[in-house]
């Protein structure tokens, strides 16, 4: 296979089938091989077609293991993860309050003096 240069995030990501943001991680977590011409972090990139398959054969398995199952964009599994999210931060909250109502009963804390503090606005330096 001819090997091509591929300029940019965007051409790189289309070449991977996946999104800008994954190709960037990639390049972070599992050392993709990019090149800077600027040799600096934030600068443009490319990569090479030849490089970035063989780099694809060897990570194969753990790049499998980020990939959402179908099982995962299910509708009715996300659908049940929402409501026992729902369910747990419900609790969560009525946890919070009776703590709430039993330190405002406690006699320590009701004469401890009342710490209010006041929404601070940022003004904007002119």
């Amino acid at each position: 296979m001819k090997e091509r240069i591929l300029n940019g995030w965007k051409e790189i990501s289309s070449y991977l089938d996946r999104g800008v943001r994954t190709a960037q991680r990639w390049e972070l977590q599992f050392e993709m091989p990019v090149h800077r011409p600027a040799s600096k972090l934030r600068t443009a990139v490319v990569a090479f077609t030849d490089e970035l398959d063989q780099w694809l054969v060897r990570n194969r398995s753990r790049l499998d293991l980020e990939r959402p199952t179908e099982d995962d964009l299910d509708p009715a599994r996300v659908r049940q993860y929402l409501y026992r999210l729902q369910a747990e931060a419900r609790d969560i909250a009525m946890r919070l309050s009776f703590l709430e109502h039993q330190m405002l009963r406690n006699p320590v804390f009701r004469s401890a003096p009342q710490i209010r503090q006041e929404p601070q606005i940022l003004r904007r330096a002119s």
